[in-house]
């Protein structure tokens, strides 16, 4: 069965600012956060003490001076708020994978399965909220089988508010009767919703348990509004619109809480498909001793992965700091792998990286993606044919180190294109998608690449070509002697010419017409023994017939095919 808890920081936003300004916050005088806001300089956070003098989130700073002439004000910074706190959901990781920020003071953890690692729930919460206080955050924690029902356990339990008990939980299957007694707020309800029910003397949630659907519908298109906002609201939509709108979420918010309809979270990380997590009394501070643990743990999940027959394409390594800090490292691999080594191999460069701060006391090894992998039979001797296997292996190792250490946009493998034009026939693709999808042949070249096409083609190709002068040879349509580049060279052979036409549909809606024409290749060796591909670009009125080394067309160098014969 699911569990989740609920963290909420009731003074998150001064709390988190005093971390950082310890000497401009003081503990032992109201002190609130303020915004500009439609009805002036509004207040946006409060501290305990300004809370013990009546202040409230939403009241105007003047307003609120009437009351306390000397209280202290500072400017908000919300969008740092949302960054630390999503750091701090970061951390949160040490007690579930799945994981995240909710709202602008709270961070919601799927525990499911971990609480016997902190010998049970009531452990679990102990040692989040003893860390938690010692970040110098007050914070209340619940427990329940729902994310919605812990929201309302940690917000609104025992006396309710910020004076709530520091943790408290509902036990597996009790929803029903434990969310009873709490008011309705506590669903998460929209202000308008929350006041139409009090209207009717529904105040807490177990009231709303035996009502039917339909009933509870029409009793909110008999309930008046008033005024206020809701009465502006009227004026956009008809107020039994509106009524039925704020219905429907309560049902649907009652339902949440309830485990009858699925609430949808994001989590701040892709849930991973396997995980394996170790803590220690004494933290972690070198990185020889995060390397050796980071092998075993990479050993227990090999392990799982061949119970299930699957291998890992992406794995993921979070390291949790005393400090409240985490450091979260990646890496992929091009195949489906079960060699704990090359997962650590691809991680150990960055371990000398990682600042253990205070030290690491839980590390977590997670497969992010995984896919089936099949057993395979090693080579059984050098006559038997299996060395290719061993190349693809080797190219792939490779390639997964280098993606590791240079980022994958910088490790590019050639592909073959379905294409006759020479310079379309190929492209740069990432590596670790050519040697994962393909096959690899002698030579360290993809299957693909190694089937070169008849007649051969140069090694290399020039982009783009370059024009050369061409003088007319012996027999009609094949050059004699080319200059390239101010040198004058002598053929001494020549094959071809080679045909290749335009790929025509590529000038379909240009403007300007045709613009691609047809071609003819020569393969030549020039005296030295030097050998090249140049091409005869036609005009449009010699591709009917071939092109002459006198023609109006363009004479171009294409490739080199190297020296020798």
């Amino acid at each position: 069965m699911k569990r989740f808890v609920h963290l909420w920081f009731p003074y998150w936003p001064i709390e988190r600012m005093r971390r950082v300004r310890p000497r401009d916050i003081s503990n032992d005088r109201p002190l609130v956060l303020v915004t500009s806001g439609g009805r002036g300089i509004e207040i946006t956070a409060v501290n305990e003490q300004a809370v013990a003098q009546g202040l409230w989130v939403g009241q105007g700073l003047a307003d609120a001076r009437a009351l306390l002439p000397g209280l202290v004000s500072l400017q908000a910074a919300p969008q740092a708020d949302a960054v630390a706190l999503a750091a701090l959901a970061q951390w949160c990781g040490r007690y579930g994978s799945q994981r995240n920020a909710h709202d602008d003071c709270g961070i919601w953890i799927d525990v499911s399965g971990v609480a016997h690692l902190y010998g049970g729930e009531a452990g679990l919460l102990a040692d989040a909220v003893r860390r938690l206080q010692g970040f110098g955050l007050t914070v209340r924690a619940g427990i329940a089988d729902t994310p919605a029902a812990a929201y309302a356990l940690a917000r609104f339990a025992v006396g309710g508010g910020a004076q709530a008990q520091v943790f408290s939980s509902i036990a597996a299957g009790a929803l029903r009767a434990g969310l009873a007694g709490f008011p309705v707020e506590a669903l998460r309800l929209d202000a308008d919703a929350v006041l139409l029910l009090k209207r009717l003397g529904l105040k807490r949630i177990g009231q709303l348990y035996d009502i039917p659907r339909a009933s509870l519908q029409r009793r909110f298109n008999e309930t008046h509004f008033g005024r206020g906002k809701s009465a502006r609201d009227g004026r956009a939509r008809s107020g039994k619109a509106k009524k039925q709108e704020l219905a429907g979420s309560v049902v649907v918010r009652l339902d949440q809480a309830l485990g009858g309809v699925l609430e949808p979270l994001k989590p701040l990380a892709e849930p991973p498909v396997l995980s394996v997590r170790q803590s220690w009394t004494d933290p972690l501070i070198s990185a020889e001793g995060i390397a050796t643990e980071a092998g075993v743990l990479a050993a227990r999940l090999v392990a799982q992965l061949s119970c299930q027959g699957l291998g890992c394409r992406h794995v993921r390594l979070s390291l949790y700091r005393s400090d409240g800090t985490a450091a979260i490292m990646e890496a992929g691999t091009s195949r489906a792998c079960r060699d704990g080594d090359h997962l650590m191999g691809l991680l150990a460069e960055k371990f000398a990286t990682i600042d253990a701060g205070f030290g690491i006391d839980v590390a977590e090894l997670a497969c992010v993606l995984a896919e089936p992998m099949q057993v395979t039979q090693e080579r059984l001797g050098v006559g038997d044919g299996g060395g290719g296997g061993d190349e693809a292996r080797a190219l792939t190792l490779l390639v997964d180190r280098l993606v590791s250490r240079l980022g994958q946009s910088r490790v590019r493998m050639l592909e073959l294109c379905e294409s006759h034009i020479p310079e379309r026939a190929a492209r740069f693709v990432p590596a670790r998608e050519t040697v994962g999808r393909r096959g690899v042949r002698a030579g360290g070249m993809p299957a693909s690449v190694g089937e070169l096409a008849k007649p051969p083609r140069p090694l290399l190709l020039l982009s783009p070509p370059e024009p050369i002068d061409v003088f007319e040879g012996g027999i009609r349509g094949r050059p004699g002697a080319f200059v390239w580049r101010r040198m004058h060279n002598r053929i001494a052979s020549c094959e071809g010419p080679e045909r290749i036409a335009p790929e025509w549909w590529r000038d379909i809606g240009r403007a300007g017409g045709r613009q691609s024409r047809e071609r003819d290749y020569f393969r030549v060796e020039v005296q030295g023994g030097a050998r090249f591909w140049i091409f005869h670009e036609l005009a449009v009125d010699e591709e009917a017939s071939l092109g002459v080394a006198g023609g109006r067309g363009r004479w171009l160098m294409h490739g080199l095919y190297g020296g020798g014969s």
